[in-house]
């Protein structure tokens, strides 16, 4: 039997440390060089709608993972191949709520420093981690993800 550690898709990080750095990077580039985007008292109330909305496509993933009794963690094998739900919207809503998360806290923050490491979190997760993901899911799933990619888009 395989090592079902070992069969990952290659990804260069796992995304939430790739987004964690990157936040971390966008907070003390705003506490140095702070700009305002949004005024008070709208930041947070846009920022409250983007984190509602990125906690929900974050919860619906999970729980359709958890359906299917596959594993969310990237560098653990997939059992099942899960289309439907938040699915049916992005083939990687988990990375779209990312990159919901850091836009939001870039609203709350007001930080623009954070949008532009939203932008530079979509890259790193499309080249770093989906690039390498799609082809280890169609060699795995064959027909049935081909056939999901064509009916998805990748992010919305």
């Amino acid at each position: 039997m395989a090592d079902q550690k070992n069969d990952s898709s290659g990804a260069i990080a796992p995304p939430p440390l790739i987004a964690l750095a990157l936040v971390a990077l966008g907070v003390a580039l705003g506490l140095l060089w702070p700009v305002e985007i949004i005024p008070a008292p709208w930041q947070y109330i846009a920022g409250g709608v983007i984190i509602a909305v990125a906690v929900f496509f974050v919860a619906s993933a999970f729980r359709l993972f958890q359906r299917a009794r596959t594993p969310v963690p990237t560098y653990r094998t997939p059992t099942a191949l899960v289309t439907d739900g938040v699915y049916a919207i992005s083939r990687n809503p988990i990375y779209l709520a990312m990159m919901l998360l850091i836009i939001s806290l870039a609203v709350t923050l007001d930080n623009i420093w954070l949008i532009a490491l939203a932008a530079i979190f979509q890259q790193i997760i499309r080249w770093g981690v989906i690039a390498r993901e799609e082809p280890y899911l169609e060699a795995k799933f064959g027909d049935e993800y081909r056939a999901f990619k064509q009916r998805t888009r990748r992010w919305i």
